[in-house]
This record gives structure tokens, C-alpha cells and sequence, in this order.
């Protein structure tokens, strides 16, 4: 059997896989499960992981600064979680932003400018709203030693566009409070204090939940938006993908299959085990699985090439578009060979 150590986020999609409802004759897996800022800080900074999650934009980053024994990786279209971690936005009452058209000329807090659902996030202000990233003052959550930016080593400054550093006194939620932002998400009170400094009794602030000074941006969880977005574009956007290490998928040619395999096998078994409920099937705890059907489809976590081509080129012309990545990656160059045709 080929060991391999793989690494993922918590994710109910993933839990037959972790716990061994899905197996594989011919793998003996180690499995490593933390949270996605951590992992894929350690995949930038270690690259320790046989294969692993990877954030989509993030990756194509890498592929144009790989190094001979760093990031020699190849992406495997499964795409585990959808983009929606930036509709937990938080905003100050006074602020003046009810929904996307009006983050226009606001100051606006994301953990970090390079993240897939940042991107998306600027996707979404484009395509719905009109609204250019360099109409937008950034401000980004993760101190520069511990961001993935900073990580990725690779000194990323999009031309006409604000961007403004955290300092590790400073976090999102004090600034909300105070005003010093507009709006931000990808934070909690007095959580991961490594990351984003929180120090609320410092401050003197109040808990988010319970402060009148802030409320959450989408009461519907986002439904609306994406469901905009979706009828405008036909898309809803991944946010992760599965990325295995070159010289394993060529040493071993039925590796790739067999992975996908798994993955494929773990979804379907965690459908049917929530019974297309949530968490592992619905996208919004307001949908049912019959509405949820009629406007996205009967899967609404699809793998492969086809069902997502046109979501990862409307992703990888806006990374190029924004100077993240230099050259517009082709799904070609993107994905291993042997499962361009899934």
C-alpha cells in the first residue's frame, strides 16, 4: 500500500473519508484535519503533505513561484466548500452599507487580499454591483508574518488599489467598534489570538452579537446574493481544491483516479447520511434539498473539469486581471492530465 499524509479542513463532506466509511485497498492514509488558515499557512511555509487542500487562488499564485523541492503540486478538480465565508460580513451601524452596492468608497476589512473568497468577494462586487477593487480601501486581518501573503513570499501590490496592513495591536472587531473600519468578516471575539489579536477586555469593546455599534451584513446568511449571482452568471464559486504532490501522481499513474474516487465516494456518502440535509448538503439552512435542486442542480458540490470550467476561468481571468497572477492559467496547465476529461 503507498502511505501517503494527507491534510484537510473539518468539512462534513470529508467525514467518511476521515473516519473510515470510504476506503482505499490500495492507500494507507495519515490524516491530518486543523483549520484552513492553518493549513494552508504550513502547505506555503512546509509543504508537508502528500496531498491536501489547498485555497484556489492561493495555488495558482504558487504555480508561478515554485521552486525545485517547493510547491512542485498539481490540482485535482475536487472542490471540497463553495466561497461563501465572506457572507458573514460584519458592518458598522453607521456605516451606511445595507447591501454590495454600497461598499463603494468604504473601508473594508478581509483576512487576507490573496484568499479565494476575497476574490470572489471582488467577483461578486464586480459582476452584481459595477464596483472596482481600487473603489475599495482594504485592510487586511493577518499580520504580514503570518499571513498567507506573506507566506507565499511574493510581493503582491495591485496597481490603483489601497492596501493597508493590520499591526498585531490592531484586530477587526476593536476597529468596527471604534469606526476605523466599515465592514469586515473572518473574524471572531477572542479567537485564534495568534492570528488577529483580539483583545476585546483590552479595549473595552462588547461581543459582537450583542453590540449596537455592529450587526451582520446578509440576515439571510447570503442566500439573496448568491442566488444573484448564480442568475446572472450561472456560477457559484469554489473556494478550495485538492492539490497532491507532482512526483507522487507520476511515480504513480492510478493515484490521481483513486483519489478521486475517495472523494467522490465521501460526498456522496455524507449526502446520504444527512439525508441531502444540512450541513453536508444544503447551502443554506433555510433551503430544502427539493428548492435547493431547482435552482442549482442536483449536486450542489459538483467535482471535475466540466461542470466547473467556466467557474475556475471566470476565477483564474480575475486573479490575472487583479495582478495576482501574472500569466492567465489555463485549466490545461492547472489540472493533472489523466483527469482533464472528468
Amino acid at each position: 500500500m503507498l502511505k501517503l499524509k494527507v491534510a484537510v479542513t473539518k468539512n462534513p463532506r470529508f467525514e467518511p473519508f476521515i473516519d473510515g466509511t470510504v476506503k482505499s485497498a490500495k492507500l494507507d492514509l495519515d490524516i491530518v484535519v486543523t483549520t484552513p488558515p492553518e493549513l494552508f499557512f504550513r502547505n506555503l511555509k512546509n509543504d508537508e503533505f502528500d496531498v491536501f487542500e489547498m485555497s484556489l487562488s492561493e495555488y495558482l499564485i504558487t504555480r508561478e513561484h515554485a521552486k525545485a523541492g517547493r510547491w512542485q503540486w498539481a490540482a485535482l478538480p475536487i472542490f471540497p466548500a463553495k466561497a461563501f465565508v465572506w457572507l458573514t460580513f460584519f458592518v458598522n451601524t453607521g456605516s451606511g452599507i445595507a447591501g454590495l452596492a454600497d461598499f463603494r468608497g468604504k473601508r473594508v476589512g478581509v483576512p487576507d487580499y490573496v484568499m479565494t473568497a476575497a476574490l470572489w468577494f471582488r467577483i461578486f462586487l464586480r459582476e452584481l454591483c459595477g464596483i472596482q477593487p481600487s473603489e475599495i480601501s482594504w485592510f487586511i486581518g493577518r499580520i504580514p508574518e503570518l499571513s498567507h501573503g506573506g507566506a507565499l513570499g511574493v510581493d503582491i501590490k495591485p496597481a490603483g488599489v489601497s492596501l493597508t496592513w493590520l499591526t498585531a495591536a490592531q484586530s477587526f472587531d476593536v476597529m468596527l467598534d471604534r469606526g476605523e473600519i466599515d465592514a469586515a468578516y473572518g473574524f471572531a471575539p477572542r479567537h485564534d489570538p495568534k492570528l488577529f489579536k483580539l483583545n476585546i477586555d483590552r479595549y473595552g469593546g462588547t461581543p459582537l452579537e450583542d453590540n449596537p455599534r455592529l450587526k451582520k451584513l446578509f440576515a439571510d446568511g447570503g442566500r439573496a446574493v448568491v442566488e444573484a449571482f448564480f442568475k446572472k452568471t450561472g456560477l457559484v464559486p469554489a473556494n478550495h481544491v485538492i492539490i497532491a504532490q507532482r512526483r507522487a501522481l507520476e511515480e504513480n499513474p492510478w493515484l490521481a483516479s483513486e483519489l478521486y474516487r475517495l472523494f467522490s465516494e465521501s460526498k456522496q456518502a455524507a449526502y446520504e447520511q444527512t439525508n441531502f440535509g444540512s450541513p453536508a448538503y444544503l447551502y443554506f439552512e433555510s433551503n430544502d434539498r427539493k428548492t435547493q435542486a431547482a435552482t442549482f442542480g442536483d449536486d450542489p458540490f459538483p467535482f471535475g473539469v466540466s461542470k466547473n470550467r467556466r467557474m475556475l476561468e471566470m476565477l483564474f481571468a480575475n486573479s490575472h486581471a487583479e495582478g495576482l497572477t501574472r500569466n492567465l492559467a489555463k485549466i490545461e496547465e492547472v489540472f493533472f492530465p489523466s483527469l482533464l476529461n472528468t
